[in-house]
C-alpha cells in the first residue's frame, strides 16, 4: 500500500440552509463508509469538509487498488436447472451466461445452483469515479432545490467539483458538471478559480485565501480568539450553541468586539443576553462577575475594514435593545398574574382548549399529587406556582422572546415579590432537573396534562416521529421522580388528568408508559429493564429495585435465588388463587418455608416502606435454602386436589412476595 495516496472532493454550492448541515455531515460520514469501504478501499484518514460554500470529504492513506472479491449467485433450482438425463437446461445456461460462468463454476446448495466469480479489485481511481456520483446524489435533504427544468435536485445548485487522487483529476460528471481541480476561495478574498494539486495544497490555499473549510477547525478557531480576547480582562458568557451556529454561518469567523448603551444595563441579565444572541448572534462579556456593556460577534470576512462591521453591530444592538426595553417596562407595569387573561386567547390545542384551561388542570393535578405525596405544608406555594407557571406567555417579552419563557415569570414572579420558591418554581417547571419541589411537583402535571390530552385526541408517537414530545415528556417524569425519590402511583396520576378531560385512562397510554419506563431503566441492564417493566406505577420501586438487583447480580447467593424463585413462579404462574389454608400442610418443609414466610413477609414490606430493596433483596437471599429443602421434599402437584391447591395458592403468594422486587425469571444468569 502506498500510504501517501490521497483523494479529495469538494463541491462548490451556493449558501448551505443551516438546517441541512449536521444531516448533511451525518450522511456523508455514512456514505463514504457504503460507497468506499463497503467496495474494497481502506484509508488512514477520513476528514468531513462543511462550510457555507462547500461540502467534501478528503482522505489519506487509501490502497492503490481496492480489494478482490469473490461474489455468490443463485440460480434456478436443481429440478428446473438440469432435465431428466441431468443436461444443463436452457435456465441454466442463461443463467451461467448472465453470471460470466461456466459450467465448472457451478456448485448445489440446498437444492439450488450456485457459481461463485471472482471479481478482480479496481484501481482506487476508477473505483472512485465509479462511486462517488451515485455516493452523491444518495445525499438526502430536508427541502432540496430542483433546478434545470427540474431535472436536478441537490441542496443548493452546484457551482464546481472538484475530485482530485493524488493531484490527477477523477474524472466523472455531476449535475451536469464535469469534475476538475479547480476551487475557490473567500468571497470577499478570491472568488475566481485557481488550481490544487493535493491535500495540503488545497488546505494551504483555502488558508490563504481565508477558508477553513473544516467545521470543527472553525469551531476551534471562534473558541481561540475568545480566549484571546478574554486576556483584556473581561469573560466571555461563551454559548457552545451560538459558537456552533456562527462556525456553521461562516468561512472565516473573524472576531470583533463593540459595546452598547449603558442605559440598558438595567434591563435583566437574561433579556440583554438573549437580545443579542438572538437577534445578531453576538456573546456577551462579564468581569468581576457582572455583565458588562462589551459584546464580541464575528463577521465573515478576514477582517472590518473602517469599522463598518462594528459600527453596523453596535446600532442594531441599541436598537434591539430599546426595543426589549420597551416590552419589559410594558409588562411590568402589572402583576405577572395579570396575563393570565391572555392565557383564554392562546389556544394549546385545538381539542383540548386554550393554555387557560391548561393551567386549570395543572393546578388540579397538583392538588393529587400534594394530596398523594402529602405535601400540604407547600400546598400554597405549589398551588401558586401552578396558577402562574405559564402567565408570562402572555407578556409582551416572551411573545417577541420565546425562549425566554418560564425565565421572565421567575423575574416578574420576584418583582411582585412572590416567595422564591415559587418564582423559582414556574421556571423550573420546564426543567428535567429541577432544585425546587415546586417546581418539580407542577413540572410533572404539565407533562402528565400534555401526554395524557395528546393521547386522547390521537396525538400518539409512531416510529420516528414524535411532534409533541411526548417520550421525552414520559422520561422527565421519571427522571424527576427518581431524583426526589417520591412514591406516588402514575397510573391513578393519569386516571385523574383523564377524568379531568372526561375520558377514561386508554390501554395504549398504560403501554406507551410501560414501554418508556422499561427503556429507561435499560440503562442498568436490559434484562433488569424487563424484570422490574412491571413496576412502573410507582416508578421509584421499580428504579430502585433495578438498582439493588443490578448491585448483587452475578454473585452466587443472587445466582441461587434466581433459581428459588425460577421453582416457585414457574409452578405456580398458571395458578390464579392465593387461598390457602397452612393448617392442612402435613410435611415439616412445607411448615418450615411457611413460617420463614410470614417471617420474611413482615421483613421485606418494612423494607419497601422504606425504599431499601437492598434489605428486601437480602431478607429473600436467606428464604432460599427453606425454598430448596421444600422443594427437595414436598411434591406439589400430587394427585389430591385439595392438598395440590393449597399448595399452589401459598406458592402463589410467595411469588407474588417475589415480584415485589421484580420478576427474577428474566435475569440472564451468570453474567457480570
Amino acid at each position: 500500500m502506498n500510504t501517501k495516496n490521497e483523494f479529495l472532493l469538494e463541491i462548490g454550492v451556493e449558501e448551505l440552509p443551516t438546517t441541512e448541515v449536521h444531516g448533511i455531515l451525518a450522511q456523508l460520514d455514512e456514505l463514504i463508509d457504503k460507497y468506499i469501504v463497503e467496495e474494497g478501499l481502506t484509508f488512514d484518514e477520513k476528514v468531513l469538509i462543511l462550510a457555507p460554500r462547500r461540502l467534501g470529504f478528503y482522505l489519506r492513506g487509501l490502497p492503490e487498488r481496492s480489494a478482490d472479491k469473490v461474489i455468490e449467485k443463485k440460480g434456478p433450482s436443481v429440478q428446473i436447472a438440469y432435465d431428466v438425463n441431468g443436461q444443463p437446461t436452457k435456465a441454466l445456461l442463461g443463467f451461467l451466461k448472465s453470471a460470466g460462468a461456466s459450467l465448472e463454476d457451478v456448485k448445489v446448495v440446498e437444492n439450488y445452483v450456485y457459481v461463485q466469480k471472482k471479481l478482480e479489485g479496481l484501481t482506487a481511481k476508477e473505483l472512485l469515479r465509479t462511486v462517488i456520483p451515485k455516493m452523491i446524489e444518495a445525499l438526502r435533504f430536508r427541502k432540496p432545490m430542483k433546478w434545470g427544468s427540474g431535472k436536478y435536485e441537490f441542496v443548493r445548485i452546484p457551482h464546481h467539483v472538484l475530485a482530485i487522487f493524488n493531484g490527477e483529476v477523477v474524472e466523472f460528471e455531476l449535475f451536469g458538471l464535469k469534475s476538475s481541480n479547480k476551487t475557490v476561495g473567500h468571497r470577499f478574498v478570491k472568488d475566481e478559480y485557481f488550481e490544487v494539486s493535493s491535500v495540503d495544497d488545497y488546505l494551504n490555499k483555502m488558508r490563504e485565501f481565508y477558508v477553513i473549510p473544516v467545521m470543527n477547525q472553525r469551531i476551534e478557531f471562534i473558541k481561540s480568539q475568545l480566549l484571546e480576547f478574554e486576556k483584556n480582562g473581561l469573560t466571555v458568557d461563551k454559548d457552545e450553541e451560538l459558537i456552533e451556529e456562527v462556525a456553521i454561518l461562516t468561512e472565516y469567523p473573524k472576531l470583533i468586539s463593540g459595546t452598547f448603551d449603558t442605559k440598558f444595563m438595567e434591563l435583566p441579565e437574561e433579556l440583554i443576553r438573549t437580545t443579542i444572541k438572538h437577534h445578531q448572534r453576538a456573546f456577551t462579556t462579564h468581569k468581576d462577575c457582572k455583565l458588562t456593556n462589551t459584546f464580541v460577534a464575528f463577521i465573515d470576512k478576514p477582517s472590518d475594514v473602517k469599522d463598518n462591521a462594528r459600527k453596523g453591530y453596535e446600532r442594531v444592538i441599541n436598537a434591539r435593545l430599546e426595543d426589549a426595553r420597551y416590552y419589559y417596562e410594558k409588562d411590568v407595569k402589572v402583576p405577572l398574574e395579570t396575563f393570565n387573561e391572555k392565557l383564554k386567547e392562546i389556544v394549546f390545542q385545538k381539542e383540548l382548549g386554550t393554555l387557560h384551561d391548561k393551567v386549570l388542570r395543572v393546578e388540579k393535578l397538583s392538588e393529587f399529587i400534594i394530596e398523594a405525596l402529602g405535601m400540604h405544608k407547600l400546598s400554597d406555594k405549589i398551588l401558586r406556582t401552578a396558577r402562574l407557571c405559564k402567565a408570562d406567555i402572555g407578556s409582551h417579552v416572551v411573545y417577541e422572546f420565546p425562549e425566554l419563557q418560564g425565565t421572565m415569570g421567575r423575574i416578574y414572579a420576584l418583582k411582585d415579590g412572590e416567595p422564591r420558591e415559587v418564582a423559582f418554581g414556574i421556571e423550573e417547571h420546564y426543567s428535567s432537573d429541577p432544585d425546587t419541589v415546586t417546581g418539580a411537583v407542577v413540572g410533572i402535571a404539565d407533562r402528565i396534562d400534555t401526554i395524557v390530552g395528546n393521547f386522547l385526541i390521537g396525538n400518539i408517537p409512531t416510529g420516528s416521529k414524535d411532534p409533541y414530545g411526548l417520550r421525552s415528556k414520559v422520561d422527565d417524569i421519571f427522571k424527576i421522580i427518581e431524583k426526589f425519590e417520591w412514591q406516588i402511583d402514575v397510573e391513578q396520576l393519569l386516571k385523574e388528568a383523564c377524568k379531568l378531560l372526561g375520558k377514561e385512562l386508554p390501554q395504549q397510554l398504560v403501554e406507551f408508559f410501560e414501554t418508556r419506563f422499561e427503556l429507561y431503566n435499560s440503562n442498568i441492564r436490559y434484562d433488569i429493564a424487563r424484570a422490574t417493566k412491571h413496576l412502573w406505577k410507582v416508578p421509584i420501586r421499580g428504579i430502585l429495585s433495578a438498582k439493588a438487583i443490578a448491585s448483587l447480580v452475578g454473585t452466587e447467593d443472587f445466582e441461587h435465588l434466581i433459581v428459588g424463585f425460577e421453582r416457585v413462579h414457574n409452578i405456580s404462574k398458571k395458578h390464579n388463587s392465593t387461598h390457602f389454608d397452612a393448617a392442612k400442610f402435613v410435611q415439616e418443609e412445607e411448615k418450615t418455608l411457611f413460617e420463614k414466610y410470614l417471617d420474611t413477609k413482615v421483613k421485606v414490606f418494612e423494607a419497601l416502606k422504606h425504599l431499601n430493596y437492598k434489605e428486601a433483596l437480602d431478607k429473600f437471599i436467606k428464604l432460599r435454602p427453606f425454598i430448596d429443602a421444600y422443594f427437595d421434599k414436598v411434591f406439589v402437584m400430587v394427585d389430591e386436589e385439595d392438598i395440590r391447591l393449597n399448595r399452589l395458592g401459598f406458592l402463589k403468594n410467595l411469588d407474588e412476595l417475589f415480584l415485589q422486587v421484580g420478576d427474577l425469571t428474566l435475569i440472564e444468569k451468570h453474567q457480570k
